[in-house]
């Protein structure tokens, strides 16, 4: 028997959510689209291909050499990105420095015919070449020959009269130096490397490389606050994961009568292709992470094939989770999880949907609340990771895929096993979330928040919120709530980009439940109204 959801069940959100869309709006979305509209947050954004051919055509006048092949990825200074960010001077920079010495480029990965290597770094609003290095032979110059080149180049680069300090020549043949005056924002100071040899007779200079560093104590810090983030992800939610499933099979024996192994096929199978989607998809954010490697190209590629091999157990996880949660939840009374065919499904599927947007707009406007109060008591901040940029998305309108697959997986693992498991353990449904919420938020916190316990918090507290939807309302109703909470987040990011792909996109992907929803109910009344087959018993039975 299905755990039923009243037709009117929504009306006990509905103010809740208009105040919380109303919060939300005003924190986040209004100031988000005035930022655009006064060209504080420049969207602008040139194409990866006009970044390549841009890159291609200055490394051959610079180099004399013939570019054999150019590939573009969005690159980030997480280190000073997070600086400026903490010190409330990202509009500052911009203002002052961005046109010159962007924190956020197109790096251009460049082969040569012959043989040699480079990266080219490009504005990606105004195009302009802001740093290159050139991997290609030539005519090592001496050091007195490379520090007078350097200050004649910088003197050609808008540093005309200016005095550097700390001038010398690193061990790895580099000359650096610091401008004297002004090229400061708060503690962190720029800093130039140039490297310059003989190549068929000509001088070139084969690396500009000028950049603001953050003081010792901040990158320090971030460094430290990275190892923590790094130690909880892998241990409280990869190994503890590891464990859950191994629980998972387990229970799935133990259990097998109250449930029946044919479940959770379909919903294993949209995980795996959505999965696969996923992370072929942010190859270029994997290529960026290694910088200027070597062999960037070939691991990105070693990267793809181990993904999909690995899903293969993943979504085995995810299917098993699936098979012994049934069976938990069904020993302890409740059925949490209705499938098609039985009666009711259609309704509850649609109600489900319905509470689901309502739970959607009160998670968006809490999430604000206590990123707020976050940043108020433990001054949190964030930064950015090339690994999660949209600029490094094969195919950006795309990318709200992952609110499906993260739906399905964290709502199967942690919720509906996870919680169901320890409700057995501990008799109590409040002490049965606190647990698999721990271990689900600490997947998160390597994301680019300060410090690492920031997104521990805020997602002890949403997860809590989403454990509360799924016991009393399913799991239907938590994973629609889930894959709405992270589409709508995606597909504003994808708004404010911009182009028609990426509109479509966010607003397909925003409504795609309820297409979803209604085809499910559409199908499932068809079902139960059709009248059912009967035959003539065997004259035996009569």
């Amino acid at each position: 028997m299905i755990d039923s959801i009243k037709p009117n069940e929504w009306k006990r959100f509905l103010w809740a959510a208009i105040a919380c869309f109303i919060i939300y709006a005003a924190v986040d979305i209004a100031p988000m689209f005035a930022s655009i509209a006064s060209g504080e947050l420049n969207t602008k954004v040139i194409e990866k291909s006009t970044a390549e051919s841009r890159a291609a055509a200055f490394a051959e006048k610079q180099t004399g050499l013939t570019v054999k092949s150019a590939k573009a990825v969005h690159q980030t200074d997480k280190i000073m990105n997070g600086y400026l960010s903490k010190n409330k001077l990202t509009k500052t920079y911009a203002d002052k420095y961005d046109s010159s010495f962007p924190t956020d480029t197109f790096q251009v990965d460049l082969k040569f015919i012959g043989g040699g290597s480079g990266f080219v770094y490009v504005h990606m609003q105004s195009e302009k070449i802001v740093a290159w290095r050139f991997l290609i032979d030539g005519e090592e110059l001496s050091d007195a020959d490379k520090t007078k080149e350097a200050i004649a180049f910088l003197t050609n680069q808008s540093f005309s009269g200016v005095e550097f300090q700390g001038n010398q020549i690193l061990d790895n043949g580099d000359w650096q130096g610091q401008p004297k005056t002004d090229y400061a924002i708060k503690d962190a100071k720029l800093t130039i490397h140039i490297d310059a040899r003989t190549v068929d007779g000509r001088t070139v200079i084969t690396k500009y490389k000028p950049a603001f560093a953050a003081p010792d104590d901040y990158v320090s810090y971030v460094k430290n606050q990275d190892k923590i983030a790094g130690f909880l992800t892998g241990f409280g939610y990869l190994f503890m994961s590891f464990v859950l499933f191994i629980l998972a099979i387990i229970y799935a024996v133990l259990y097998r009568k109250f449930t029946s192994f044919k479940y959770g096929i379909i919903l294993t199978i949209i995980y795996f292709i959505t999965y696969i989607i996923m992370n072929l998809n942010v190859l270029d954010g994997i290529r960026a992470s290694m910088g200027e490697a070597d062999m960037a190209g070939a691991t990105t590629t070693v990267t793809a094939v181990v993904t999909v091999l690995l899903t293969i157990p993943m979504a085995g996880a995810i299917y098993i989770s699936l098979i012994a949660g049934d069976g938990l939840w069904k020993a302890q009374g409740r059925a949490l999880w209705p499938r098609f065919g039985q009666k009711g499904y259609g309704d509850h599927v649609w109600r489900s949907v319905g509470l689901a947007y309502l739970f959607a707009i009160i998670l968006f406007a809490l999430q604000s609340v206590i990123f707020i109060a976050l940043r108020l008591t433990i001054g949190t901040w964030d930064t950015s990771d090339a690994t999660q940029s949209p600029y490094n998305m094969s195919i950006l309108w795309l990318m709200p895929v992952l609110a499906w697959a993260a739906a399905i997986s964290e709502e199967a693992v942690f919720r509906f096993f996870g919680i169901g498991l320890f409700r057995k353990w501990f008799k109590n449904t409040f002490a049965a979330a606190l647990l698999p919420t721990f271990f689900w938020a600490l997947g998160h916190v390597m994301y680019p928040f300060y410090p690492s316990s920031t997104r521990l918090i805020e997602l002890m507290i949403i997860g809590l919120i989403f454990s509360f939807i799924f016991v009393r309302y399913g799991l239907i109703t938590s994973m629609f709530t889930h894959a709405i909470f992270n589409s709508v987040a995606v597909g504003l990011s994808l708004l404010t980009i911009g182009t028609a792909p990426n509109i479509i996109s966010a607003i397909f992907f925003s409504v795609l439940p309820v297409l979803i929803a209604f085809v499910l109910k559409y199908l499932s009344h068809k079902k139960e109204k059709k009248p059912s087959v009967t035959t003539t018993p065997p004259l035996e039975q009569l």
